[in-house]
């Protein structure tokens, strides 16, 4: 997942224009290995971090102990349909490749508009759901959505200034095929 997400944590990073000072979650985080990326972006960032595997967050803990030991990185597990932070708490909320997993998208969105400052933004990065059905492994557990039925998602939860980036990764391989994916970067506005 690490190098197959890679190019789009740096086409994500650069769309949220991190600023000094912010306070940033994400969603999904894995095993952590791009935080250290994420702080290299701006100075004094408060980044939290939820995930749904306890295991994923106990390695991103061991990861990451140099950052979460002076405060800088909070680590939860848990669902983002149900999280356990303040409201206005973040400035930027992002996901990549998460949103799958949701199987009922405007629990989680009411969540993530709820920790949102006001004026922050949401990113969200899924591939298209036009070249995921075709995968193999998208067949068990994957909720896709193409752009207009995402964008109708994020508008229901009251999201305004919905954008989006357009993005063609790296060819990838899987089982010796050669994929080209398109992926999009939703930005949403509280």
């Amino acid at each position: 997942m690490n190098a197959g997400n890679a190019f789009l944590y740096d086409f994500t990073l650069n769309a949220m224009q991190l600023k000094d000072q912010e306070s940033i979650l994400e969603i999904g985080f894995g095993n952590g290995k791009f935080f250290k990326q994420i702080f290299s972006k701006a100075n004094n960032l408060k980044l939290s971090g939820i995930d749904y595997s306890a295991e994923m967050v106990r390695v991103a803990k061991t990861l990451n102990k140099d950052l979460i030991q002076p405060g800088n990185l909070v680590l939860i597990n848990g669902n983002s349909d149900a999280m356990p932070f303040s409201e206005n708490q973040f400035d930027k909320v992002f996901c990549i490749n998460v949103i799958y997993f949701w199987d009922d998208p405007a629990a989680h969105l009411k969540e993530v508009y709820r920790v949102l400052k006001p004026g922050g933004k949401f990113y969200a990065v899924i591939r298209s759901k036009e070249q995921m059905q075709y995968m193999p492994f998208t067949k068990y557990g994957f909720n896709m959505h193409n752009e207009t039925e995402w964008l109708d998602l994020l508008n229901k939860s009251g999201f305004k200034n919905l954008s989006v980036l357009p993005i063609t990764e790296p060819a990838v391989k899987h089982k010796g095929k050669e994929y080209i994916l398109q992926s999009l970067c939703f930005e949403a506005i509280k």
